[in-house]
C-alpha cells in the first residue's frame, strides 16, 4: 500500500489538468478501441444471462483533469464482440456523496469497477477515492481514503442503486469478483487482498488476507480467471511512471514497464507463482499502426496505463484493456501520444500454447472479427429424457431424495459452442440444498453450482441459478441434488440451461 499511497498523494500534483481539443469531426478509422464516441477505461467484461457480453467501464473526462475527474460508469453490450451498444450512464459518484466534486469539500472519484450477476440481481463494485484537501499529513502529503462500495440493479440498463456505501475492512482499489465452480464468491482488490463475499454479495464473509503472488512487481488491477483447474491472477505491474516513456527510452530493457502479468495457483487463495506476461506495454508490436514522428512505434506507446479484464465467449478468450490511441487521433491525428488519462477500451484475442501458458496478446489496431453464434438460446431440461437416475424418485412432480447426493443423467446434450447459466425455480423445499451440473459422470467436470437457502415450505418460490464455465460440446449431463440431509424433497417449475446465444436488445 505504500506504493499506492505515494501515487494517490502525487496524482493531484502531476499536472493532468491539460485540456486538449477532442475533434470528433472525422470518424476514428480503425476497429480498436471499440468505443469511439467517448473515453472509457478499466473495462470489466462478463457474459450475462441474455447471452451478450456486457462491460462496465469507468469514464475519462473530455475536458481532462486526470483521475480526479472520474465520476461515473457506463454500460456497453455486444452480441458479437465487435459491435457495441452504449446503454448509458449507470452510476455517478453523486449517488454516494452529493457534494463529491465540490472542491470546497472532500473530492470523491470512482475508479475501476466490476459487475457480476448473482441470484437474479446485478451487483456493481465501486472503488471510492476520497481526497481531503484541507487536511495534511506531517510530511505535507494530502490525506486520501480508498474503500469499496456496492450497488445493485434488477436488470441491466437500469441505474444501479447503492446498498452498501462502504464494505467493512476494505481499503484499496480495483475490485474484481470471481464466482468459483462450487458457487463461492471471491473478491480481489487493492494490494493483492482477497476475501469471500457473503451470499448477499455486499458484505465480506471472511477477513481479508494478503495473497502471495510470486513477485514484488504487483501494483494494482487484480483479475481472477480460471483456466481448466488453474487459477490465473492477473495484475498491472509497477513501472517507472515518474520517468515516463520517451522516443529515446521506449525500448530500454532496464526501464520497468507497465505490463499485465499473471500468476498461477491450484487454489483461489494461492500461493501463486509468477507464470508470465499477459499484455506487454501498450503499443508494443502493433502492426499496421501509424508511426510516431520520432520513431518506428505507434504514438500511444508513449502513454502507459494497463488494466485488464478477461472473458470467454463461445470458445475464444478475449482480453479487454485500454490505450490512448483514440485521444491521439482526436487531438493530433496520431502526430502525438494522446492523453494518459483519456483512455479507450480495446479488445484482442487471448490464446494459450500447448502447455497451457498464456501467449502474450497481439495488440491490434484492427480489433477482433465478429462472432456468429447459431444455436438455441436455452435448453429446457424438463423436456429431455432422464436416461438414468440414482437416489431419488419423482412423485406428483416432487423430487424426493433418499441420499445426500442423488443424480439424474441426461444423455447426449448438445451444448454447442457454450452455455453460460443454469436456472431452476423452486416453490417448495423441505431443506436447503444445491444443484451441481457435471459432465459425463457423477464426479465429472463441475460446470457450476446453484444454491438454494430459503426456508422449508416456501410460499412464493425462489430462483436458484449459477454461472456455468466450459459448458460446451456434446456430453452426458449429470444433474446432482446435494443436501446435508439424506431425506429431502422439493418441487420446481423450471430447470434450464440458457444464454447459449445472444438475445437481441429488445428482448
Amino acid at each position: 500500500m505504500k506504493y499506492l499511497a505515494l501515487i494517490f498523494t502525487l496524482i493531484p500534483l502531476l499536472g493532468f489538468s491539460q485540456v486538449l481539443e477532442n475533434d470528433f469531426s472525422e470518424p476514428y478509422p480503425f476497429g480498436n478501441p471499440v468505443i469511439r464516441h467517448m473515453y472509457t477505461a478499466d473495462a470489466a467484461p462478463h457474459v450475462m444471462p441474455d447471452g451478450r457480453v456486457w462491460m462496465v467501464t469507468s469514464v475519462d473526462h473530455l475536458d481532462g483533469g486526470g483521475y480526479a475527474t472520474m465520476h461515473r460508469y457506463h454500460l456497453f453490450s455486444s452480441a458479437n464482440m465487435k459491435d457495441w451498444h452504449d446503454h448509458g450512464e449507470c452510476f455517478h459518484i453523486h449517488q454516494l456523496e452529493p457534494k463529491a466534486i465540490d472542491e470546497t469539500e472532500q473530492q470523491w472519484a470512482a475508479w475501476a469497477p466490476d459487475m457480476v450477476y448473482r441470484n437474479g440481481k446485478y451487483y456493481l463494485y465501486i472503488p471510492v477515492r476520497i481526497l481531503y484537501p484541507k487536511k495534511t499529513r506531517p510530511n505535507g502529503g494530502r490525506w486520501v481514503e480508498t474503500h469499496l462500495a456496492v450497488a445493485v440493479a434488477d436488470k441491466l440498463g437500469d441505474r444501479f442503486e447503492v446498498i452498501n456505501p462502504k464494505i467493512d475492512a476494505t481499503r484499496g482499489i480495483d475490485p474484481s469478483v470471481f464466482i468459483d465452480d462450487d458457487g463461492t464468491p471471491y473478491m480481489y482488490w487493492g494490494s493483492h487482498d482477497a476475501a469471500v463475499l457473503k451470499e448477499n454479495m455486499y458484505e465480506l464473509a471472511t477477513e481479508p488476507v494478503k495473497l502471495e503472488v510470486g513477485t514484488d512487481r504487483f501494483m494494482e488491477a487484480a483479475w481472477m480467471n480460471k483456466v481448466g483447474d488453474e487459477y490465473h491472477l492477473s495484475y498491472h505491474t509497477k513501472y517507472d511512471w515518474k520517468l515516463g516513456v520517451t522516443p529515446e527510452n521506449h525500448d530500454d530493457p532496464e526501464r520497468l514497464k507497465s505490463e499485465l502479468w499473471y500468476s498461477v495457483s491450484d487454489s483461489p487463495w494461492g500461493p501463486f507463482e509468477l507464470e508470465g506476461t499477459l499484455n506487454y506495454e501498450l503499443g508494443v508490436n502493433v502492426d499496421n499502426g501509424p508511426h510516431h514522428p520520432e520513431g518506428d512505434f505507434v504514438p500511444w506507446k508513449l502513454t502507459q496505463s494497463n488494466h485488464g479484464g478477461i472473458v470467454e465467449f463461445h470458445g475464444q478468450e478475449y482480453l479487454f484493456y485500454h490505450t490512448s490511441a483514440l485521444s491521439s487521433w482526436l487531438q493530433t491525428r496520431f502526430k502525438d501520444k494522446g492523453t494518459w488519462t483519456q483512455r479507450s477500451v480495446c479488445v484482442d484475442k487471448l490464446n494459450y500454447d500447448e502447455e497451457g501458458k498464456v501467449i502474450p496478446i497481439q495488440q491490434t489496431i484492427e480489433g477482433v472479427e465478429a462472432v456468429i453464434v447459431d444455436q438455441p438460446f436455452e435448453i429446457d431440461l424438463r423436456q429431455l429424457t432422464i436416461a438414468e437416475r440414482n437416489g431419488f424418485s419423482i412423485v406428483d412432480n416432487k423430487i424426493i431424495t433418499t441420499e445426500k447426493t442423488s443424480w439424474a443423467k441426461i444423455e447426449d446434450v448438445d451444448l454447442g459452442t457454450g452455455y453460460y447459466y443454469y436456472e431452476a425455480e423452486i416453490y417448495e423445499a423441505k431443506h436447503p440444498f444445491k444443484i451441481e451440473l457435471r459432465l459425463d459422470a457423477p464426479d465429472g467436470k463441475l460446470l457450476g453450482t446453484a444454491q438454494f437457502q430459503q426456508p422449508a415450505n416456501i410460499k412464493e418460490g425462489g430462483v436458484m441459478d449459477c454461472r456455468l464455465r466450459e459448458a460446451n460440446g456434446k456430453h452426458d449431463l449429470y444433474v446432482l441434488f446435494v443436501s446435508d440431509k439424506a431425506s429431502n424433497s422439493f418441487r420446481g417449475n423450471t430447470s434450464r440451461i440458457f444464454a447459449g446465444s445472444p438475445l437481441p436488445l429488445d428482448q
